[in-house]
């Protein structure tokens, strides 16, 4: 018989033959073990440094932007109550001009304004008598018998100035009432008649028109009182540690003075 050569038979596949192969015992596919490299799976430090620049400049941006309109918002607030200060002032000095007349009585010295400070700061003073419901708030329920009221009127003789003296209990736009009707030689001026209209306004300017605008006005030369009234003030403010003027300007006409007739001369 001849002798056949012994057949080669493979080795059956190892662990590591059926790794490289992918598949495991019995056929199965098995797992890959692979490593995980920084680019698949997280940050590399400059990228890390990126990111927080990049967060630090949008925080940055986000509290200026805040801060910006916080401070507009805050000036817009300041501004407000300088306007509403403002406002006041003028309608104090407006509604006793609406209502000035020149009576010709032993009460009344008509309309006299004189100009004072300069044309930047000015100080202007006026006085005049204007007619006001009663005004001083008197009822006769507030007294026992009618004839208890104060010798009051409803005519009231006004002046208007800046008080610089900031020691004085009323200071700024100030305004003098006389309610009594006293002849004006017998009057005194007492600091409880004085009261403080607007303590921000530091400087009161005043223009008088006709038939054409003047810095001043005297009734006892004009003999007559003037069509309308211009009124300027400047309101004093405090803003980041640093003083702030803001002006205003606001033009009354007197229906009462404009239609009442020229005064003949005695």
């Amino acid at each position: 018989m001849r002798n056949r050569a012994p057949s080669r038979r493979s080795a059956p596949p190892g662990p590591s033959a059926s790794a490289s192969r992918g598949v495991g015992f019995g056929g199965t596919p098995s797992l890959r073990l692979r490593e995980t490299s920084a680019s698949e799976g997280g940050f590399t430090l400059l990228e890390l440094l990126v990111a927080i620049a990049i967060f630090t400049v949008v925080i940055s941006a986000s509290y200026a932007l805040f801060a910006a309109t916080r401070g507009a918002a805050r000036r817009a607030e300041f501004k407000a109550e300088m306007l509403q200060t403002a406002r006041a002032a003028l309608r104090a000095l407006e509604e006793d001009l609406r209502a000035a007349v020149m009576s010709g009585s032993a009460f009344d010295t008509g309309m006299i304004a004189t100009t004072g400070g300069s044309e930047k700061q000015p100080l202007d003073r006026i006085e005049f008598v204007t007619v006001s419901g009663n005004p001083a708030g008197l009822t006769v329920k507030n007294y026992d018998k009618p004839e208890d009221l104060p010798e009051r009127s409803d005519v009231v003789q006004v002046r208007y100035w800046i008080e610089e003296d900031l020691k004085r209990k009323a200071h700024g736009l100030v305004r003098e009432r006389h309610f009594d009707l006293l002849p004006i030689s017998t009057r005194t001026q007492r600091e409880e008649d004085v009261e403080e209209v607007a303590p921000e306004v530091v400087y009161l300017g005043l223009r008088f028109y006709d038939t054409e605008w003047r810095d001043s006005w005297d009734t006892t030369q004009t003999r007559k009182m003037p069509k309308a009234v211009e009124i300027t003030v400047h309101v004093r403010g405090e803003w980041n540690d640093e003083e702030v003027f803001e002006i205003f300007t606001s033009r009354v006409y007197l229906p009462v003075a404009a239609e009442t007739p020229e005064r003949q001369q005695p």
